[in-house]
Order: structure tokens, then C-alpha cells, then sequence
């Protein structure tokens, strides 16, 4: 009797054990695993911050012997970062990371403050040496979406989160941003972002989330629908002149030349897949603009299944098969396509290609939290050669907050 009891027991613990075994239904990869990625990558960007000395200076030779803010920095990369590591809290429910991104933004808006008050104090010529070797110059420096729209997504979204804790200086900020995205970026005639000096002058992709996404927040923000409304637009004129009929987009727009980039690169589509759903879910229901944008989203992802590797992961450029697998990529992809099953916009089946994505990923983040196989920094390519050459740095900042959005949502499935 004893040998049967304890046969019987073994055969249900083995069954108990195989259940929390990830499935092909999982896409290969358990819940419990993708918090431990997560966590990971989480922690690895939790870095020593503090404030600078902003005291009150009598000349410019004082300011610049003031001491500095520590750990802050400035850049759109880093900015979805900060935004994927909020976000991840909703997971985690890591204070300590939430309490990183605040105090953060909340140095970057003293710094931005202090400095302000010195080119006013001072000739703003004298001024500017002193703001350019500082953390934040791009935000004084402005010219592009690149210097601004993440970081001040990022902002706007620790904003939201914490409303007793803003401070009019992060206000400023923000309204900075908002008055350089909404009203000084060069436009096209019918309004779509633009970069008039680059390549003879192009319109990006990446744009749709340097622009787009700040706006889809400054809306929620300012309670103004014109912001997301204008997010909205900005992908329906790009999409009606780089989506190509397979639902995938190509890097770009040439408009004095009016023709399309030559190439479907990974990243340039994992920004129009984050905008589009981070635009949709601010949109109320049966909205005018819901249907052309779903219609995008929904025939991208089509032609996004088609082309993922059998490891889950998507291409440099996507329709490139013998090309290596791209993370930034694949996070994006993973993040829109769970977002649109936990919205409801797409069959809840797609979850498993969202999994088996973040399957993929799981294999190149190191027990430290380092993010590899990341694509740096690229332009509109003119030959395949040029995206093939790409370098892939080990934790380039592309790739981190990306993994962290793809990660969370994912999870969040379970919370719906």
C-alpha cells in the first residue's frame, strides 16, 4: 500500500512540475521567467543620483565652480528607458525604481531651472558655454524631436503617476517641449513632422515616437484631445507614404524626391508599432480616428507574423531572413502585439507570438541585466550593406526600456 501512496504521489508532483513547464501555447518561455528578465534589466539601470548646488551666483565663474547633478542624463534612448522602468513597476511593484525615475526628473527640472535663471541673470551668449557642458544642453539646445519628445513622454508619464509631487519646475519642462513638438518642429503643409535639412529632407519613422507619443501623453496631460489627435495624423500621412502593402514599413520618405526608403529596417518599425498603440489606448471609444489607425496596426501585424524567426525574434530588416536577429526590434514588436490582445484590438491567440518574441529575447539579457544584440544608432540606409555593418553594442541604451514595455505588458495579460 505504502509503494502504491507513494508512486501515486510521485506521478502527481511530475504532473505538478510539468505544468509550470512553459508550453508552445507560452510561446516557450513561463511568466515566472520573463519577471526575472524583468527584475534584471530593471535593476541594472538604478544608478546613484543627486542634486546639484543651485545657489544663488554673483558671476558666471561661480556658477560654473558650483557643483554638478549626479547620475542624470539626457538623451531619447534613455528617456524610453525611464519610461519602460516606470512602467515595469506595475509589475514589480519595485518602489525603489519608481522612487529612481522621480527623483530623476526631479534633478533634471531643478538643473534645467537653475540654468535658466543664469541666462537670464547673465548675457545669454556668456550663458550658453556653461549650458553646454552641462547633462541637459539638448533640452536648452533643442532642433530636433531626438533632443526632446522621449524625454518628455517619460516625464509626462512619472507626472501622471505622481501628480502631488510635481513641481513647477517640471512644468516648465514640459511646456518647453511641448511648445518645440507642437508648435516649432518643421511641418510639411498638411502638418506632418519633418526633418527639412537631413538626406535633402525626410520624413522618419522614429519620428511618430519622438513626436507623436509626447503628444499622446501632453493630451492626457492637458486633458485636450487635439494633442492625440495630432499623434494620429502624424501616422496616418507617414503610413499612406512608407507602408508598403505587406503591412510593414520602410525607413523613411524621401520628399523632394518623393519616393520611399529602400529598406524595411527593424527599429524604424517597432516605432510606428509602440506609437500606434500607445495612441490608440488614449483614444475614446468609437472615435473618428480609431479605424484608420487600427486598420494600420492590425495589417502591420499581419505582415510582422509572416516574417519572425523561428526563435521568435524579428530581423535587422525584417524581410531579410539570412540577417541577424535585432532585440530593440523584437521588444517593440512584442510590446505593440501584447498591448493590442490586452486592448482587445487583435485575437487573444497573438499572445504566443508576443511570448515566443520575449522567449527569444530572455536568451541575450545577462544575469546582470545587460541588454544585447541592440542595433546603435542608425539612418535611412541607401544599401542593404549599411544595415548588415551595423554595430551591435553590448547594453546599447536602444534596447533596455523597450524590453522592459515588452516584458510588462506581457504580464499585465494576466491583470485584464
Amino acid at each position: 500500500m505504502t509503494t502504491i501512496v507513494t508512486t501515486l504521489l510521485s506521478i502527481t508532483l511530475a504532473k505538478a512540475a510539468d505544468s509550470t513547464r512553459p508550453t508552445l501555447a507560452d510561446g516557450g518561455i513561463s511568466d515566472a521567467e520573463i519577471l526575472t528578465v524583468i527584475k534584471r534589466v530593471a535593476q541594472h539601470q538604478i544608478h546613484p543620483l543627486a542634486e546639484g548646488d543651485y545657489a544663488a551666483v554673483k558671476s558666471l565663474a561661480e556658477a560654473k565652480s558650483a557643483r554638478a547633478p549626479v547620475g542624470i542624463a539626457w538623451s531619447y534612448p534613455w528617456g524610453v528607458t525611464l519610461f519602460g522602468l516606470e512602467r515595469s513597476t506595475d509589475i514589480t511593484g519595485d518602489q525603489a525604481a519608481d522612487a529612481f525615475v522621480v527623483q530623476h526628473n526631479l534633478i533634471c527640472a531643478n538643473d534645467y531651472d537653475w540654468l535658466a535663471r543664469l541666462e537670464k541673470q547673465f548675457d545669454k551668449t556668456e550663458a550658453t558655454a556653461l549650458v553646454r557642458g552641462t547633462k541637459i544642453k539638448s533640452l536648452f539646445n533643442l532642433g530636433n524631436l531626438d533632443s526632446c519628445g522621449a524625454m518628455g513622454n517619460e516625464i509626462l508619464e512619472s507626472m501622471l503617476r505622481h501628480p502631488e509631487q510635481v513641481t513647477l519646475a517640471e512644468k516648465a519642462v514640459v511646456e518647453r517641449i511641448a511648445d518645440w513638438v507642437a508648435v516649432k518642429q518643421s511641418r510639411l503643409p498638411d502638418g506632418t513632422l519633418w526633418r527639412p535639412t537631413s538626406m535633402g529632407g525626410t520624413l522618419w519613422p522614429d519620428d511618430l515616437y519622438m513626436g507623436g507619443v509626447f503628444l499622446v501623453r501632453y493630451g492626457r496631460y492637458t486633458h485636450e484631445q487635439k494633442y492625440i489627435d495630432g499623434a494620429a495624423n502624424q501616422i496616418i500621412h507617414q503610413a499612406a507614404l512608407e507602408a508598403d502593402g505587406d503591412g510593414l514599413w520602410f525607413h523613411g520618405y524621401f520628399v523632394g524626391e518623393k519616393k520611399h526608403a529602400p529598406f524595411k529596417w527593424g527599429r524604424g518599425n517597432g516605432w510606428v508599432t509602440v506609437t500606434l498603440v500607445e495612441t490608440l489606448a488614449a483614444m475614446p471609444a468609437n472615435y473618428p480616428l480609431r479605424p484608420p489607425l487600427l486598420n494600420i496596426l492590425r495589417r502591420q501585424i499581419e505582415g510582422l507574423k509572416k516574417v519572425q524567426a523561428a526563435d521568435g525574434m524579428w530581423r535587422q530588416v525584417l524581410d531579410q531572413p539570412e540577417l541577424w536577429d535585432e532585440t530593440s526590434c523584437t521588444a517593440m514588436f512584442a510590446y505593440g502585439i501584447a498591448s493590442a490582445v490586452n486592448h482587445g484590438w487583435i485575437d487573444a491567440t497573438n499572445m504566443v507570438v508576443a511570448r515566443k518574441a520575449f522567449a527569444g529575447i530572455a536568451k541575450i539579457v545577462t544575469v546582470d541585466g545587460v541588454v544585447k544584440d541592440t542595433c546603435e544608432g542608425t539612418n535611412i540606409g541607401q544599401d542593404l550593406d549599411y544595415y548588415v555593418k551595423r554595430p551591435q553594442p553590448d547594453d546599447d541604451p536602444h534596447g533596455r526600456g523597450v524590453v522592459l514595455l515588452a516584458g510588462t505588458e506581457i504580464l499585465s495579460a494576466a491583470k485584464k
